[in-house]
């Protein structure tokens, strides 16, 4: 993976980690928020019947118990005042912490210790030492409760506590908040991922543009070379054919060897101008050849290379006359490379298929090696200039015989066999 679509990615993964964080912290702040509304209102509720009450019949009622008439007097005053709210329980507390009055549960409970005593025994304990405050959460029943602690004074002297408490009715309004939260991250986060995929899309594309730039640039400056070195070449090939003619009019001996030197330089000469096709941004087609019959010559030429390294060279199918649009030394050359290839691959006693076969108006030829094959990273990029698993390779056999036999209208293709080996396949379209 290219460094900016890693960019890429580590952002994406960081905004969703954002989004998820602040859609968390968004449902969290209106959670406290409604529970701050809440515990105001309830607080605001019990301090207005706090106000409303005489402190003499708090007191009375606290030693005559729930038939007095001070019991009923706060009974009367505080009944109506709850009625009408969602209030789940009211109570009044002596500062022992016994029941005074108990809205749930009147006159079964009076005298006792208030249940709040057990719910909130540290909030109602500062309650009775004179603070008004919100008791922690806790719960009845399974259901979420609230409850806060208002003292009932006497001047400076706390009387008693009025302990109220209610169930939270924002519980709807929370599950649809959480439901929009969601929707909302959700969104969010697709909408990351596929920018996110676009933006890696396109580095992908804009590093092909580079390869491809950089391939380019390499092949023009090949070009450039090759046609410098073609020139260099074949000045210096010039003078050795003239001389080598001037030696055939010498003794016979002398004849044949410079026959043999003329042969060898004409060869080097077509073998510098193939290269000189480098330079030049699309091949054209070169003359005509027998495809099965170059072949055959190269298979000939390499039997001794076979046997002295102690391979094996196995040839199948029909090897008649094939005509392709590709002379015989453009045929040569792409069959050299790939039978080399093959036997540079295998090692001592390892074995080289060559097979012919006509596919309707096409001629498939395959060489196949049983060698280690060639890893799945390397294969997609072979054929390429300057890309060989050779120590010592330039890469740029492989790429020639491509280009050569494209320019005969046919195709080379290279693969790897799950079984081992490399397996390289060319096809010629054949001339009637």
């Amino acid at each position: 993976m290219h460094r900016t679509q890693t960019y890429t990615l580590v952002f994406a993964v960081a905004a969703v980690v954002v989004t998820a964080l602040s859609t968390a912290l968004a449902y969290q702040g209106v959670q406290e928020a409604f529970e701050r509304a809440f515990s105001r209102r309830l607080l605001q509720f019990a301090n207005l019947a706090v106000s409303q009450m005489i402190v003499r019949d708090v007191e009375q009622a606290a030693l005559q118990g729930a038939d007095s008439d001070a019991y009923l007097a706060l009974e009367a005053q505080l009944e109506p005042m709850t009625s009408g709210a969602a209030v789940a329980d009211l109570a009044i507390l002596d500062a022992n912490r016994h029941t005074i009055y108990d809205r749930n549960d009147a006159g079964t409970r009076v005298g006792e210790i208030s249940p709040f005593d057990s719910l909130a025994h540290a909030a109602l304990g500062r309650a009775l030492a004179g603070h008004t405050l919100n008791a922690p959460p806790y719960a009845v029943h399974g259901v979420a409760m609230r409850a806060v602690f208002v003292p009932i004074r006497d001047g400076a002297r706390t009387v008693a506590v009025l302990a109220m408490a209610a169930s939270p009715d924002w519980a709807g309004e929370l599950v649809r908040l959480q439901r929009r939260l969601f929707v909302v991250a959700l969104v969010s986060v697709l909408a990351i991922f596929i920018l996110a995929g676009i933006l890696m899309r396109q580095a992908g594309k804009q590093v092909q543009l580079e390869r491809q730039l950089s391939r380019s640039e390499n092949l023009a400056a090949m070009g450039r070379l090759t046609a410098t070195l073609a020139h260099e070449i074949k000045n210096p090939l010039a003078i050795i054919r003239g001389s080598a003619r001037r030696l055939a009019k010498l003794e016979p001996e002398a004849q044949r060897m410079a026959d043999s030197v003329v042969e060898e330089v004409d060869r080097l000469t077509r073998t510098v101008g193939r290269y000189l096709q480098f330079a030049r941004s699309t091949p054209e087609p070169n003359g005509t050849g027998d495809a099965t019959g170059a072949l055959t010559a190269t298979l000939d030429l390499l039997e001794g290379e076979f046997i002295q390294r102690r391979c094996n060279l196995i040839r199948e199918g029909d090897f008649s006359r094939a005509p392709v649009a590709l002379d015989d030394e453009s045929l040569k050359q792409v069959y050299l490379n790939l039978v080399l290839n093959a036997l540079e691959a295998i090692g001592e006693g390892g074995t080289v298929h060559v097979s012919v076969a006509r596919e309707g108006p096409h001629l498939r030829v395959e060489v196949l090696d049983d060698g280690p094959g060639i890893p799945a990273d390397i294969l997609k990029r072979v054929g390429e200039p300057f890309q060989t698993t050779k120590a010592q390779g330039t890469g740029l056999g492989l790429f020639l015989c491509r280009r050569l036999v494209q320019s005969a209208g046919g195709a080379l293709e290279v693969d790897s066999p799950q079984g081992g080996g490399a397996r390289v396949r060319v096809r010629f379209p054949q001339r009637g």
